[in-house]
């Protein structure tokens, strides 16, 4: 299959790192875009979310990959939703605060 192929993880891995430091590079101009007005402390909690996010899929996807379906589905399902409730009360926390 094309997936498990030798030229095609490697280029899968290369195009993940590329998103994730792009994301991470443009964080404080979009911030900026935003009109945030970010502190230390507000640029840790986001980070954290972001990480959370990350493990959250990552696990999920890790465990619909080893034959895990039911569970990998449900632990998405569950963390994602953690995840949005956790990202609406930062998003108030970096807009209120």
């Amino acid at each position: 299959m094309v997936q498990y192929s030798t030229l095609f993880r490697p280029l899968f891995w290369i195009g993940m790192g590329m998103t994730y430091a792009l994301i991470i590079a443009g964080a404080r101009v979009w911030a900026q875009d935003l009109g945030l007005n970010m502190t230390w402390w507000k640029w840790m909690l986001s980070a954290t979310w972001y990480g959370l996010v990350s493990l959250s899929v990552a696990s999920s996807f890790t465990l619909i990959g080893e034959k895990e379906p039911k569970a990998g589905t449900c632990f998405l399902g569950v963390s994602l939703a953690v995840t949005v409730v956790l990202g609406v009360g930062l998003w108030l926390v970096l807009t209120l605060v």
